[in-house]
């Protein structure tokens, strides 16, 4: 169980950095056998954030967080929880306290005596130990609940069960390792409303892991995509699905569409590529980043940011070659003149009519939506 941190701490300043990471490595195995989970990873998780690691599975979020937990040690580097230093210590030295995929309840304990084990091990006082199960099983919904045993109960319950149990020390961070992934859709949409209400509530800083794009983006306050071992773009939800700036990051957050374009003019942060058709439109580039004049980049627009014209101007050209009805949107798969692939993303109101494939269409891009990508 994590040491006792300094209770919920709601009115804590949002700018404090919580966890200080500096240039951390791990590495399993030795010689031509090594394998370099983590790479020269720089992170600062700041005091009362909901902070998400994102990636593919192998991308190295999960040994990040125990690496943060204490439960694998740093090859290298500094990590530093509250300004102290805590690499070499273990996970009951550190002011933070874990939930895992599979909850880890005691099956023979009831629910309060679950949430409440914790506290009574670090040899808290009874009261202490009663006022506070209460307080948690108010915290999560579970009063009622309080005498079952774990087989007697839904699994989001256990979940609940779980973090009352992971809050109860009221530890400076409480990490979450796919806390979500054993629960079927419907449940875990539920309980992504719950974790970020609790977290709201407490105060307390959480660090999350995960591979779903869609929990990230509905959870988070800011989000690290992680591949092969580092960090590749760190920014709020809204800056990583919008301003990509690696492919990879484009590719795994959501629908894309990806084009390779000549560059005409460069100006400042803005290049002006040309669009198949010969259209020319200014995409944005990322930091320190400036293409020649006729070299050809890799931009990426969202399905959304593009639209049908049925008349006027349009910035391109296209053929329809299918449309999906998902119920909410139509999926509308377009091949451009140059003959790249084109997905655009239409909401269905007032039962609008799909577009037939061979029919010719225009496009409009929504103004700022295309950007150029690193590679």
């Amino acid at each position: 169980m994590a040491a006792q941190g300094a209770g919920q701490r709601g009115a804590r300043d949002p700018v404090q950095t919580e966890i200080d990471i500096r240039k951390v490595s791990k590495v399993f195995g030795q010689g031509t056998a090594a394998f370099h989970a983590l790479t020269d990873i720089d992170l600062q998780i700041r005091s009362g954030e909901f902070f998400t690691l994102l990636g593919p599975s192998g991308c190295g979020k999960t040994t990040l967080l125990r690496v943060i937990a204490g439960f694998e040690q740093p090859t290298g580097g500094s990590l530093q929880i509250d300004g102290k230093e805590v690499a070499g210590l273990g996970p009951n030295q550190r002011p933070v306290n874990t939930v895992f995929q599979n909850y880890a309840l005691f099956p023979h304990m009831t629910v309060a005596q679950n949430i409440g084990f914790g506290l009574k091990m670090q040899g808290r006082p009874r009261a202490e130990v009663a006022a506070t199960t209460d307080e948690m099983l108010n915290l999560v919904k579970m009063e009622e609940m309080a005498e079952r045993k774990p087989s007697e109960i839904s699994g989001g319950q256990q979940q609940r069960v779980a973090l009352a149990r992971a809050l109860a020390p009221r530890p400076r961070v409480l990490l979450l390792d796919e806390p979500l992934s054993a629960l079927d859709l419907k449940l875990r949409k539920e309980m992504q409303g719950e974790l970020k209400r609790l977290q709201s509530e407490t105060g307390i800083t959480f660090v999350f892991v995960t591979h779903d794009q869609e929990e990230a983006l509905t959870m988070s306050d800011r989000i690290a995509v992680m591949n092969k071992g580092r960090i590749l773009q760190l920014g709020s939800p809204h800056e990583i699905y919008h301003s990509p700036t690696e492919r990879f990051v484009a590719d795994f957050i959501g629908d894309t569409n990806f084009l390779e374009l000549p560059v005409s003019a460069v100006e400042g942060a803005e290049a002006t590529v040309t669009l198949p058709g010969g259209n020319g439109t200014a995409a944005r580039l990322p930091d320190g980043m400036t293409p020649r004049p006729g070299e050809k980049v890799i931009t990426v627009i969202r399905p959304e940011q593009a639209h049908l014209v049925e008349d006027g101007p349009a910035d391109l050209q296209a053929e329809v070659e299918t449309a999906v009805f998902f119920g909410t949107d139509t999926h509308v798969h377009l091949r451009l003149p140059d003959g790249q692939g084109f997905i655009l993303r239409r909401q269905n109101v007032d039962h609008m009519a799909e577009p037939a494939p061979g029919t010719r269409v225009g496009l409009r891009l929504s103004p700022g939506a295309l950007r150029v990508l690193r590679g």
